[in-house]
């Protein structure tokens, strides 16, 4: 090998040397640079109240409350939420609703804060509370003729029909039983028609108790009299 040919060998091989230390060099300049200087995260996250199952911020006693929430950078440390002048509380997705507030609507405050502590906005949603059954509004085809003893007094024929409603949620179950008969379990959850039943009744005084169940399980229990005249 002449001169010049290992002067050149010598040359390549330094080169190649020195661009792989250069390479290393590099890459560790990277490594620490992403270890010691993340990206920061100042965006505050974003949470969004459910819907129950009734389709709306309806809730019932034992519904649980829970939220939707946003956050792709650092990751969500905390939820906190407070409904009507109850204190706020940490959100773990088992809470329900403050058992000692009635029926009724109430305003519920809540937000986020993630791992970099950025906090979002106050939001806020109006809610509705219902812990009540559903009502039952009795329909006569006739009107009294009278009041004995506070019992209105109707003419021999007259029919019925049993509305059954829930303004909030769904009617779940109803049932009626007649003076001494047996409960019997409604098909028709909205509107039960019992005329063809008094028509074989023969007591002059009918006592009627309905008792029905929202999707919420929440009970109401009403009782009907009146007097038939034979």
């Amino acid at each position: 090998m002449d001169l010049f040919t290992r002067f050149l060998s010598v040359l390549l091989t330094a080169f190649s040397f020195f661009a792989t230390a250069q390479m290393a060099l590099e890459n560790t300049y990277r490594e620490e640079a992403a270890t010691e200087s993340p990206m920061k995260d100042f965006t505050a996250p974003r949470t969004d109240l459910l819907r129950t199952g009734s389709g709306g911020f309806v809730f019932g006693p034992a519904t649980r409350i829970k939220f939707k929430i946003i956050e792709e950078e650092s990751g969500v440390k905390t939820t906190y939420f407070k409904v009507a002048d109850h204190p706020y509380m940490k959100s773990d997705g088992r809470q329900m609703m403050p058992h000692d507030l009635p029926d009724g609507s109430y305003r519920m405050l809540y937000y986020s804060v993630d791992k970099e502590g950025n906090q979002e906005q106050v939001r806020r949603d109006t809610i509705y509370i219902d812990k009540m059954g559903p009502s039952v509004y009795p329909h006569f085809n006739n009107s009294p003729l009278m009041f004995e003893n506070g019992l209105p007094v109707l003419p021999k024929g007259t029919g019925l029909v049993i509305e059954v409603a829930d303004e909030h949620t769904d009617v779940q179950k109803v049932t009626y039983k007649i003076n001494d008969g047996v409960k019997t379990v409604s098909k028709d959850l909205h509107s039960i028609d019992l005329s063809e039943k008094l028509t074989n009744i023969q007591d002059e005084i009918i006592k009627i108790e309905v008792t029905s169940y929202d999707s919420f399980y929440n009970i109401s229990k009403e009782v009907i009299s009146f007097k038939i005249l034979r």
